[in-house]
């Protein structure tokens, strides 16, 4: 009687520790979405890169005056890359009606691709013309500080896009959007 007593109280205890070890949610628990997980982590992502991207709080000592110089420059920066950003969604939409007709005009696609080329050409020399005009209007003790933090901002970006997964490197052979 004894040893069915305890072999009872011992499935008992076993069963007991085992329904409570499946109780336990880990990371991955599967009534949490992905895109819940995702969506919460970006907001924090999201107020990291706005205090990377406030040129004014990276560098220490500003004057006023210099604090409303690289505000208006950084604002007609927006606008300048705004309209690049836009121009080249036009080009992407016609590039991509293009190579899904029935038989497309190779010329023409080629056409928009040299048209991107070139926007996207003029759109890296007017950011390093930015970024020259910035650093015009500091100390040379600003410039050591603002060279090294936009280096590691923008070293950083490299893994927080779409490639963030595989290391900062495209996921695919073909290395760029598809």
């Amino acid at each position: 009687m004894k040893t069915k007593v305890f072999i009872t109280s011992l499935l008992a205890l076993v069963l007991l520790f085992s329904t409570d070890a499946f109780g336990q949610r880990g990371r991955r628990a599967p009534d949490v979405r992905p895109q819940q997980r995702f969506s919460e982590r970006a907001e924090e992502q999201r107020t990291e890169r706005h205090q990377m991207a406030d040129v004014c709080q990276m560098i220490p000592d500003l004057t006023e005056e210099q604090e409303a110089e690289i505000k208006s420059l950084r604002l007609k920066q927006i606008e300048r890359n705004t309209g690049h950003r836009n121009a080249m969604d036009e080009l992407r939409a016609r590039k991509r009606s293009l190579t899904t007709e029935a038989e497309p005009d190779m010329n023409a696609v080629n056409d928009v691709i040299d048209e991107m080329t070139e926007l996207r050409n003029t759109q890296m020399k007017e950011n390093v013309n930015h970024r020259q005009a910035i650093r015009e209007l500091l100390t040379e003790e600003q410039r050591v500080i603002f060279d090294n933090r936009t280096r590691r901002a923008q070293q950083g970006r490299a893994h927080s896009g779409r490639d963030a997964r595989s290391g900062g490197r495209a996921a695919h052979a073909g290395g760029g959007r598809w």
